[in-house]
């Protein structure tokens, strides 16, 4: 049985991440994955959706030609090519991240963890491919599955998850997305863009739920206008075969009949291992864990989505940095010196069209919790490089205690919003207020002067505020 300081199950953004960092420590690791190195994020989710929403951009501005002066005759595109774009762009990802593996000498074994136990102060970690290993430290990176529905079975042919969607190599001409989040409204924005009747089915009163009620009230305008049906406060009651069609009941008394149909209503955490005389503490299904990312068992550590802390790729990223970290600490006996992850101040991003870009509280949530607060908002509209860019959709809006003007919160939804949440993001994890961001010069012409403007619009001095 081979011997290793560090064993990681799960290869994903968190678990990849985490064992290059402890090599560049000089910690000797295994990483176990099941599939392929870059997880759900490289092969099935994240980079392949941005590939498609590439396309899909490109598509707009090419049939929107006219407005820019260029005259495109006849265009046309081929979902065949796109695909390949999409997989291509996957293979280019992954094969940098296995060649800095072998650069490296990082071991990985392709297998899945069937079991965990413990033998005097080490885990044993047995795999399907009948092997197994032990290691000091251990760290669960297992990630998260697609949810289903009682109603509605996922059979990757007609019914998809997000991750047989992005496998589909022909568009339908109709498509029912069940599930108003993150997912549901990108591949809603993606597939309406190339022609495909969508209708995005949420059960809730509002699309992403989780933003900033403006914010997702004029996400859902801009979706509508582009031609996508949506229906809210709607669930699905039965899901009906007919012929080459999918029937679907929604409670709302309504029905649609589609070609396909995606099911897109959340994740839950993966934590298909048995545990062999080791009890690791979960709270709803998710492995609970303190501010250095340890469970209750002493060297065994949790990231990513199977903790359920704000599933994103670049949330297990950043925990896994955190362990390897701790580890080092622990094995050098050095003090550890870190920053809890403030989850709320992680940014957040919706690919859609326009984007979503978000960090910090939203403005319900700071009026929860503060006493009196401020809001500050800038439209694109009066924006030129927005303007002059041919898009100048959608506002910014700044969220700010009244007392001091400190920056708690930043909502974008608008053109390039997911890069320009990243100066919103470190203006709100440095605590920054209104007065420190009078001291920085904004580049003009700019889409970053939105952001300036919304916030001197905390106390009425926008210069172009209409």
């Amino acid at each position: 049985m081979n011997n290793y300081t560090v064993g990681i199950i799960g290869g994903g953004p968190g678990g990849y991440e985490t064992a290059i960092r402890l090599n560049q420590f000089n910690i000797d690791c295994l990483v176990v994955e099941k599939e392929k190195l870059g997880g759900i994020c490289l092969n099935w989710g994240c980079i392949p959706t941005k590939a498609l929403v590439k396309s899909a951009e490109v598509w707009h501005e090419i049939s929107n030609a006219g407005s820019y002066g260029l005259d495109v005759s006849a265009p046309s595109f081929d979902y065949k090519k796109i695909f390949t774009r999409k997989n291509e762009t996957v293979e280019k990802l992954l094969f940098g991240i296995e060649q800095i593996f072998n650069k490296r000498k990082i071991p990985v074994v392709y297998s899945k963890a069937e079991s965990i136990s413990k033998q005097d102060d080490k885990f044993v970690v047995k795999l399907a491919n009948n092997d197994s290993f032990a290691c000091n430290f251990l760290i669960l990176a297992t990630g998260s599955e697609p949810k289903n529905l009682p109603c509605i079975t996922i059979d990757e042919k007609d019914v998809l998850s997000s991750t047989g969607i992005l496998k589909m190599e022909e568009l339908p001409e109709s498509l029912a997305i069940i599930g108003g989040g993150v997912v549901g409204c990108e591949f809603a924005s993606i597939f309406a863009s190339l022609g495909v009747n969508v209708h995005l089915i949420e059960f809730l009163p509002t699309l992403v739920s989780t933003e900033d009620e403006e914010i997702a009230k004029r996400l859902q305008m801009f979706l509508k206008k582009s031609g996508i049906k949506v229906s809210t406060n709607a669930g699905v009651a039965d899901c009906i075969q007919t012929d080459e069609k999918l029937l679907l009941k929604l409670t709302d008394d309504t029905e649609c009949t589609v070609d396909k149909v995606l099911l897109s209503v959340g994740r839950t955490p993966v934590i298909n291992i048995e545990f062999d005389s080791i009890c690791v503490n979960l709270s709803n299904g998710a492995i609970e864990i303190n501010d250095f990312m340890q469970t209750n068992i002493p060297k065994l550590y949790a990231i990513g989505d199977v903790t359920a802390k704000l599933p994103l790729a670049h949330t297990a990223s950043k925990q896994g940095l955190i362990v390897a970290e701790h580890i080092r600490s622990l094995i050098s006996k050095d003090e550890f010196h870190f920053e809890t992850i403030c989850y709320e101040n992680i940014p957040r991003c919706i690919f859609t069209n326009p984007e979503v870009g978000s960090c910090g509280l939203t403005e319900q949530q700071a009026s929860d919790i503060f006493d009196e607060i401020k809001t500050g908002r800038f439209q694109f509209t009066a924006n030129g490089k927005a303007i002059a860019g041919g898009n100048a959709n959608g506002f910014v809006k700044v969220v700010a205690k009244a007392c001091d003007l400190q920056i708690i919160g930043m909502h974008i939804i608008g053109p390039n919003a997911a890069e320009l949440i990243a100066q919103g993001s470190i203006l709100i994890n440095l605590k920054a207020s209104a007065k420190d961001v009078d001291k920085i010069v904004f580049a003009h012409p700019t889409l970053s002067e939105a952001l300036m403007e919304a916030i001197e619009d905390l106390h009425c001095l926008s210069i172009h505020k209409m």
